[in-house]
């Protein structure tokens, strides 16, 4: 299947500022690659003698069309863009059960999918949960460039798995239950809205009720195992041993779901290069005009010096 005929991705547009929509040559072509038991579907920006390659990861509200948002501005700007949906969103197809590993194994082959073809330096995006997925695909993969996230958010910490979810309850009894649950019932298929907080995944009310009525982003079912896998990820290395790639934050600084010190958590133990900027008034997912021309702006800054410092490695 392919978003032709999909109604929800072009409801999101019409909330969207004129210059982060999909119109006339700014569209990308879609297609499948096939990982394994998975039949990954890609929207691909191209650009003729792209500066670099940029592939972004969704979060678990969201799906690769939603990251239109920011996949136009940086073909308008020179840049390949690669947006997978990844498992259990999108139009990806897949058979089997389906767990957070398999976010992380398809991620990877993605990245070397397209590096197989066409060797070009290559960055990461990852906008939501995708942020600490970008850095896990970047700390086993020595051609990653750079790494840019929304949200740095390790579910490892109790403070941040508190904050994710949708209720107190969920928050004192539905992870334990979660977890009891997955060695046995971690087939069984659950609204991802009834565990995180997806009213808050956009600073617009009735945006966010769109989203949420959208069986590929925000209303989807998820496998209770995959929930649990999700909130219990093999980080390696740790922060502090991370020196891979720089890294760059760009958290939005009205984020109602996830706090920016959340990110701080993991972000301050990183031991590379990186930097953290806010992108005022925008939300988790952000629709914000500032916002969304900031993120631009910070995100080609970072793009721009670092393949100016590779290429003078590279004369040296």
């Amino acid at each position: 299947m392919y978003y032709g005929k999909d109604g929800y991705w072009k409801k999101v547009q019409e909330y969207l500022p004129e210059d982060n929509r999909l119109t006339g040559v700014w569209r990308p072509d879609e297609y499948f690659v096939g990982i394994g038991r998975f039949g990954i579907h890609i929207d691909h920006y191209r650009v003729k003698e792209p500066k670099a390659r940029v592939i972004l990861f969704h979060g678990v509200g969201g799906n690769g069309r939603l990251l239109s948002l920011i996949a136009v501005p940086l073909m308008k700007q020179g840049y390949e863009v690669i947006c997978p949906d990844l498992p259990l969103y999108g139009m990806t197809e897949y058979y089997g059960k389906v767990v957070y590993q398999d976010w992380v194994d398809c991620a990877a082959e993605i990245v070397m999918y397209y590096q197989a073809r066409e060797i070009r330096p290559t960055f990461l995006f990852g906008l939501s949960a995708g942020g600490i997925l970008a850095y896990q695909t970047a700390s086993g993969l020595p051609e990653i460039q750079g790494v840019i996230a929304t949200c740095l958010l390790d579910q490892r910490e109790p403070l941040v798995r508190k904050s994710v979810v949708s209720s107190g309850w969920m928050a004192e009894h539905g992870l334990r239950l979660i977890s009891k649950a997955s060695a046995w019932l971690g087939f069984i298929k659950v609204p991802v809205k009834r565990v995180g907080n997806m009213k808050a995944i956009v600073n617009h009310e009735e945006l966010a009720e769109v989203l949420m009525r959208d069986r590929r982003s925000s209303g989807a079912k998820v496998p209770v195992a995959f929930l649990h896998t999700l909130l219990n990820p093999h980080i390696h290395p740790e922060p502090e041993r991370f020196s891979r790639c720089p890294v760059l934050l760009v958290h939005p600084e009205n984020d109602r779901w996830t706090d920016a010190s959340l990110s701080r958590i993991f972000y301050d133990r990183l031991n590379c290069s990186k930097d953290m900027k806010l992108l005022k008034g925008a939300g988790h997912f952000p629709i914000e005009k500032e916002g969304l021309m900031h993120l631009e702006q910070y995100c080609v800054e970072f793009l721009e010096e670092c393949l100016a410092q590779r290429l003078v490695s590279n004369c040296q």
